[in-house]
């Protein structure tokens, strides 16, 4: 979508412009992560904001082209159900982002490093995934293809609300319906 904002076409930007982990928009100095590891012979490593960036892990330019004002380091500061309501009017973005919301990750911030999810936030990012692929098989005889699956969980609700759980049992649901197969190692007797 940023590649496509009018002041990105007359840039001739791309989409990877937009991209921190590789391309010609991140900030140089910090490489996109928006931040400097220096370390330390002794004490713990230090993580510094990038001087540059300010922790914005893109070139001052690239932060200039907005969608409804904001720019792509805005955008990714923002949660994904702020993000659902933000681009509600993009339905790939809302089909992508709306399996994070169904297992409860509606929290996440979008450019949140993926080594600071817990066990359980990485796993139900992958279940996130599984379901997007599911939902965008186009009809029900094309999910019981060879491309249904076997998933097996071993006590999956581990630290998890009551409210997440029902969000992850409605998760398995779809994932059933879309032609696969549980195996859900558990011990709460509600699940």
């Amino acid at each position: 979508l940023y590649a496509k904002a009018p002041l990105a076409r007359e840039r001739r930007y791309t989409a990877g412009t937009f991209s921190f982990n590789s391309g010609n928009g991140r900030c140089p100095t910090c490489g996109g992560n928006g931040f400097e590891h220096v370390e330390m012979q002794f004490l713990s490593d230090v993580y510094l904001r990038c001087p540059d960036c300010n922790g914005r892990r893109f070139r001052g330019e690239v932060l200039e082209v907005a969608i409804r004002g904001k720019s792509i380091s805005d955008a990714l500061e923002l949660t994904v159900s702020g993000a659902l309501a933000f681009f509600r009017d993009h339905a790939e973005v809302q089909q992508t982002l709306a399996p994070l919301a169904d297992v409860g990750l509606e929290y996440l911030r979008l450019g949140q490093p993926v080594p600071t999810l817990s066990g359980g936030e990485a796993q139900r990012l992958k279940l996130a995934g599984h379901l997007a692929t599911a939902a965008a098989r186009p009809n029900s005889a094309s999910r019981l293809t060879p491309h249904a699956s076997l998933f097996l969980f071993d006590e999956p609700t581990t630290g998890l609300h009551f409210d997440d759980v029902a969000k992850l049992l409605r998760a398995f649901r779809q994932l059933i319906a879309a032609g696969n197969s549980l195996v859900v190692i558990e011990h709460n007797l509600d699940v």
